[in-house]
């Protein structure tokens, strides 16, 4: 099955920031095989294009410059869990045969017992093997939450919740950061991310975590799901998660040493202390966790934090000039007949010609960015009170907008913009004619005279005809169409009299006198 577009864009984006990373880690970060990765990267080298001529192409032009359409292709035969069978076969009595058996109920188009057995083998003989990983600087960070929370007391009513405890460990130095948050939800989670990268001044390829609900949303064979929230945070600051395999800890064995510390260096300090505010406990961590990172090693020189300044910090990935501001993502929302999208119980809307259509909602504190297929189509001011709209003149269909702007508040907002006298002319049939029916119906016409002649023209025959008090609609259409204002201005400048330097006006004579 086709990678989904979104992860096809992460892996040509991490193809392109390191055209010789591996296949094997760009693959654990976006949840794909090597294969699959190594086969999109061959169809963008075939293509000969760079990032910034791809990154903004809609699914569509994506796919067709790529040529990476979706095609079905042989799979291999399932096999079971392998960790699952081996802890089977630890109960009394329990056979391979038997195992395979209900391995087959469950999974008809799976191995045959052959294979099952020299596979089990296979696996079982790699069992007890440690990999010492070696990390380069700036390389990776991982990330996790400790088993052990400190409480948090209410002074008014002595109610105590509990604080979750981050831990960020980078892999070549060591250089620890710890955060107390209230949970470890996604919003924490990312709000963790940042301040992490603030504190170390800069950010590293690649974050390892566990796969938490905050950070994987799911995970089959072939693919693993990060939570878009979390993707976008890490995108941000150009770095990608890779997260460590379902049930293998060793995969992020820094991170699990480095809570192991925190817990025995930082919590078990303040296991006898009382806490009031999650600031006064943040506080309290830092102070603690500064003596940590200035702690010398045992087997190393230096400490976690001479390491970092002299040897790590400068390989960080500089952080954004633009604050990180936290998204979250809707996808497949359906824009209703009347053009808008619901969010939070506002609405917002869209181009007219997209009824019926699915779009995605990126929601930032400030802003929601409605996306489709791939193409970002309106942003809008996010609302806060419920059954609130945001509705722009643009996505409205002709016939709406004329309906639209015969409203009398638009009418009155229309002629406050024009001026002064068309404000009064307008208002008048709004609000002192006898018949408000056919004082709407005119202000409605009036309003069509001024896009005829031009708003300027409209408010010129209003600033001629208000002081003579003609409102009548019949009128002003008299006044537009034979410019009497003109003509009588005009006359006016002919009846006056004719002066020149030449002319010898009265005062001459008086003085002579």
């Amino acid at each position: 099955m086709r990678l989904p577009i979104y992860q096809q864009r992460e892996i040509a984006r991490l193809h392109f920031q390191d055209v010789d990373r591996a296949d094997r880690e760009i693959g654990r970060s976006v949840g794909a095989s090597p294969n699959t990765v190594k086969s999109l990267r061959d169809s963008i080298r075939k293509a000969a294009v760079t990032w910034d001529q791809i990154q903004d192409l809609n699914d569509d032009d994506w796919v067709m410059i790529l040529k990476n359409q979706d095609r079905s292709i042989a799979k291999n035969k399932p096999v079971p869990d392998w960790e699952h069978i081996h802890q089977e076969m630890q109960l009394p009595d329990a056979t391979l045969e038997e195992l395979w058996r209900e391995f087959k109920e469950i999974c008809p188009e799976g191995v045959q017992y052959t294979q099952f057995t020299n596979s089990y083998r296979e696996w079982k003989r790699k069992l007890g093997l440690v990999m010492r990983m070696t990390h380069r600087p700036g390389e990776k960070l991982f990330v996790d939450f400790a088993g052990r929370t400190v409480p948090i007391t209410n002074k008014e009513d002595g109610t105590t919740w509990s604080a979750q405890i981050f831990v960020a460990v980078l892999g070549y130095s060591n250089f620890t950061y710890v955060e107390a948050v209230r949970s470890q939800q996604i919003e924490s989670w990312v709000k963790c991310h940042v301040n992490t990268f603030e504190a170390m001044g800069g950010a590293p390829e690649w974050v390892t975590s566990d796969r938490l609900k905050s950070a994987v949303i799911g995970s089959n064979r072939e693919h693993i799901y990060i939570t878009p929230a979390y993707r976008e945070a890490l995108k941000h600051y150009e770095t990608a998660p890779l997260p460590a395999g379902a049930r293998k800890p060793k995969h992020k064995a820094k991170a699990e040493v480095g809570v192991q510390i925190v817990q025995r260096w930082i919590l078990f300090r303040l296991r006898n202390r009382i806490f009031f505010s999650l600031e006064e406990l943040n506080e309290e961590l830092r102070r603690l966790c500064a003596l940590l990172n200035d702690h010398p090693f045992k087997k190393l020189p230096g400490t976690r934090r001479s390491r970092f300044e002299e040897l790590e910090s400068k390989t960080l990935r500089p952080l954004s000039k633009r604050p990180y501001e936290f998204c979250t993502w809707r996808h497949s929302v359906l824009i209703g007949m009347d053009y808008r999208v619901e969010h939070d119980r506002c609405f917002y809307s869209v181009p007219h010609h997209l009824v019926r259509e699915k779009v995605d909602l990126r929601v930032t504190e400030s802003t929601v960015e409605i996306i489709h297929r791939g193409r970002r189509i309106a942003m809008h001011s996010r609302l806060r009170v419920p059954g609130e709209m945001s509705m722009k003149r643009e996505h409205m269909p002709v016939v709406h907008t004329q309906i639209l702007d015969g409203e009398p508040r638009a009418l009155a907002e229309w002629a406050a913009r024009v001026g002064p006298n068309a404000q009064k002319m307008i208002q008048f049939h709004l609000t002192s004619r006898s018949d408000p029916t056919n004082g709407l119906r005119a202000a409605q016409r009036m309003r069509r005279l001024a896009e005829q002649y031009g708003e300027q023209r409209f408010e010129e025959a209003c600033t001629y005809a208000m002081p003579l008090n003609i409102t009548a609609l019949r009128s002003i259409t008299s006044i537009l169409k034979e410019s009497a204002d003109k003509r009588e201005r005009t006359t006016q400048t002919d009846n006056m009299p004719q002066t020149h330097e030449n002319i010898r006006g009265p005062q001459y004579f008086g003085d002579n006198q």
